[in-house]
């Protein structure tokens, strides 16, 4: 049951959590916005390689689509008509629409597939366009996994990575570390931290770890909310190693999917 003294921190880049923020602050709930990571464009000088030149384009992120139609404006190129774009899940499918991809060109995986790589390359491969897939440009960032890209290498498909964009952890100033060790460490006050990336979840336990925030004051009164099941070890994990914490399994976590819709009511009907 929610809490009647219960603060959300979400921790998504900036420009990602406007429309829950408001929903949640609607349903009673203090609301905070710390960005875990800063995504930064990255200058792209040569010309840009023809999107018509590959079968396929696979965006890891919405804001792997902004940068690259932002490319593809500066360099007055067109997306092509019936170009077919690929991604993990239904949050960079809207921004693919955002930018006039017509959804009958956009693969990502099924409600019931896990919105990740894998799911992504179980839906290529049942899809018509598969047959005739021989080369895919990869739209990233600077760092992420590789693992979509090798798969596709073995199946003997050309693949080009384009890297677009770099994720920067955010460090707390001062006033944020004195706040936030004020609040986590409050045993009367529910916490909820959101947490959507492998990077993410590194930057906020490693803000944890300079703060210097008792960890065991943390785990007893917040519940981490992750959006995919590799979060869940690598939370751990990482508590763990920057934590220099061995009792990881008195973590609160809890899993939804990534949409807004799913984290409002994960947030909303915890216990």
């Amino acid at each position: 049951m929610l809490q009647p003294h219960a603060t959300v921190i979400l921790t998504r880049p900036e420009g990602k959590n406007q429309a829950l923020q408001g929903r949640l602050e609607q349903a009673g709930l203090r609301v905070i916005t710390l960005p875990a990571l800063t995504l930064q464009r990255l200058a792209v000088t040569e010309p840009v390689l023809a999107p018509a030149s590959f079968d396929l384009i696979f965006f890891v992120s919405g804001f792997a689509v902004d940068c690259y139609f932002a490319l593809l404006a500066e360099q007055h190129v067109q997306w092509p008509q019936g170009q077919v774009a690929g991604c993990v899940g239904p949050g960079t499918a809207q921004a693919l629409q955002r930018r006039g991809v017509a959804q009958q060109y956009i693969l990502y995986p099924a409600d019931h597939q896990s919105y990740d790589s894998h799911g992504f390359l179980t839906q290529l491969k049942a899809s018509p366009a598969f047959a005739d897939l021989r080369s895919v440009l990869i739209v990233c960032g600077t760092g992420g996994n590789p693992w979509l890209g090798r798969q596709l290498q073995e199946l003997s498909i050309e693949v080009t990575r384009l890297p677009i964009y770099r994720r920067e952890a955010r460090q707390w100033d001062q006033l944020q570390q004195s706040q936030m060790g004020s609040l986590l460490a409050n045993p009367t006050e529910q916490k909820y931290v959101l947490l959507t990336s492998p990077q993410g979840i590194e930057a906020f336990v490693g803000n944890l770890a300079m703060a210097q925030i008792d960890p065991a004051s943390i785990a007893r009164s917040t519940i981490f909310v992750v959006t995919h099941p590799g979060q869940v070890d690598h939370l751990r994990l990482t508590w763990q190693q920057k934590l220099a914490a061995d009792y990881t399994d008195t973590l609160h976590i809890v899993q939804t999917l990534p949409q807004d819709d799913a984290i409002f009511h994960t947030v909303t009907i915890s216990d």
